[in-house]
């Protein structure tokens, strides 16, 4: 048993969980939280804004574990809702740390500043867009709350909330050792799925394995690529698992999104006779809107908690558990199967024949040449999201199923601190750089260097298409690069498809923000948007 400060023991904890940075904004309820987060030797990336403190702390999670955002209470707490929301939604392991009010208040009625109706109004709120939460107001009680939210976060993969009130955060409390995690066995549920499945793979003459984002959550990456190459079996991935498996190992064959992707994937997947999803969740957005043809008889789900061979359920399955059972036995059989990878004619994205305007398929062409594994791909949503699908890169962060605008140029920051050996190269539509893009000032603070690339179409285009073209989906028309420039980075125009491939030749070389305005006709998208607007925007406009 030993006595330390409340807050030195939680960041001590996150420190010992790989934490090295959070993201946040200071204010007074919080305070006290920044003093002791620098005495324990974390640093802290003041954003611009909460909701990108959360938006950057989700995407240092997908890529590190566990990311922390540090904010004030009521207008900081209650100010980054939706991001936290993004993070619950797409099993990102996100904690939430806040200031607040200290416990001789809470007796009284809750007329202090950022207040809003109660003293747990925000306590309340935030348990409907996280997993487990604390009020840490009791000393003997702090650290076993504090255990249990990280315990929560970890094995969901979603995110925590604690909320220290001001006077708390330097009390000392008595802390006990801690019983290592257990680690769950081969139960007998796991042994009887593992087994159906193997027999289902020795029966299957043309199968697949699906790949979805549960994979990178729980960093079973390296075991999936093992599972991948003992049976050579072919290998998609989903929309919000893209790059949750390498797409530069050969078993790879794309990205899979129903009828709104690779013609080819497309063609393969639903012809085989065996689909072995692993952390796939078959929401609307990775099955493109419920158009993914995947046959329960031939479907077998692994996914967090549960498994389903056929339309044969097993509940309770620890995903990580069951991946290492099955790549265990696996390797015991005698009689392993062995596949043959077939021979898919990728989708070619073409560049423009003209030189008179840059194109969305000029930008994913030159990128896909430029592309190296020294870069991490962080996307927004919208047509840079359906472009980015088409990029062959081992790490691609998005909200592919949320859909929240504003990820972009935050989720490039955090990704960035959480892989300082890589450079951020970030998608971004112009409508949501209008809403963080701002945040580039913040990189320049950091001496960060990452590329931008703003879809600049002075539209919000994904609805035009969707719907027809009206007055409210115009944008203002902004100076993207002078805005680069004015918080210390560079910012070029480029209209042409030559000037966008001079363009990234002067982003590799500059050692700051490089910010590419990327000016591109109001009637040009992708071709994977082409598709979706062509099914869903028929559906919306004879609903209107």
């Amino acid at each position: 048993m030993a006595k330390v400060k409340l807050a030195d023991y939680l960041f001590g904890r996150l420190k010992e969980l790989g934490v090295d940075t959070t993201f946040g904004i200071p204010g007074d309820f919080v305070l006290p939280l920044y003093a002791a987060q620098e005495r324990c030797g974390l640093k802290t990336i003041v954003m611009t804004h909460e909701p990108s403190v959360g938006f950057a702390a989700d995407a240092y999670a997908r890529l590190r574990g566990l990311g922390v955002g540090l904010v004030t209470y009521g207008a900081g707490g209650l100010n980054m809702i939706n991001s936290v929301a993004l993070a619950y939604a797409e099993e990102s392991p996100l904690l939430i740390i806040s200031g607040s009010p200290e416990t001789r208040f809470r007796s009284q009625p809750a007329m202090l500043h950022h207040c809003v109706k109660e003293f747990d109004t925000q306590y309340n709120v935030f348990a409907e867009v996280t997993a487990a939460q604390a009020l840490l107001d009791n000393p003997k009680t702090a650290q076993e709350q504090i255990e249990l939210v990280l315990e929560t976060i970890l094995k969901s993969s979603r995110p925590g909330y604690i909320e220290i009130p001001r006077d708390m955060v330097n009390t000392e409390i008595e802390t006990q050792d801690r019983a290592p995690r257990s680690v769950e066995g081969e139960s007998p549920a796991v042994l009887d799925a593992v087994g159906e499945i193997i027999q289902r793979l020795k029966a299957s003459k043309r199968p697949v394995l699906l790949v979805g984002a549960e994979v990178s959550r729980f960093k079973l990456k390296d075991k999936i690529v093992e599972l991948a190459e003992l049976l050579n079996i072919p290998v998609i991935t989903s929309i919000l698992g893209k790059s949750s498996f390498p797409e530069s190992n050969k078993n790879f064959i794309g990205n899979y999104f129903g009828r709104f992707g690779d013609t080819g994937v497309r063609e393969y997947v639903e012809s085989a006779d065996c689909i072995l999803n692993i952390g796939a969740v078959l929401t609307e957005m990775e099955t493109g809107g419920y158009t993914a043809n995947l046959p329960p008889e031939k479907l077998i789900q692994i996914i967090l908690r549960q498994a389903t061979c056929g339309y044969k359920n097993y509940q309770g399955i620890d995903l990580k558990t069951f991946v290492e059972s099955l790549l265990g036995q696996l390797k015991k059989e005698k009689n392993l199967p062995r596949f043959e990878l077939p021979q898919i004619t990728k989708e070619e994205i073409k560049g423009s024949a003209s030189s008179e305007n840059l194109m969305v398929a000029d930008i994913i062409q030159q990128l896909n040449q430029f592309l190296t594994d020294d870069y991490v791909v962080a996307s927004d949503v919208g047509d840079c999201l359906y472009a980015g699908l088409s990029l062959t890169t081992d790490t691609f962060i998005a909200p592919g199923y949320y859909s929240s605008m504003g990820f972009g140029v935050p989720a490039g920051i955090g990704a960035q601190i959480a892989q300082p050996e890589k450079r951020a190269l970030v998608l971004v539509g112009d409508g949501a750089f209008q809403m963080t893009g701002l945040e580039m000032s913040t990189a320049a603070k950091q001496g960060m260097n990452p590329i931008i690339i703003v879809f600049n179409n002075a539209i919000y285009g994904m609805l035009r298409f969707i719907d027809q073209q009206r007055e409210y989906y115009d944008l203002p028309k902004w100076d993207y690069a002078m805005l680069a420039k004015a918080v210390g980075g560079d910012g070029v125009v480029a209209r042409t498809k030559e000037e966008f491939a001079d363009a990234l030749k002067n982003a590799k070389r500059s050692n700051k923000i490089f910010l590419i305005d990327a000016q591109i006709p109001q009637s040009d998208i992708s071709p994977t948007l082409t598709r979706l607007t062509d099914h869903f925007g028929a559906k919306v406009r004879a609903s209107i």
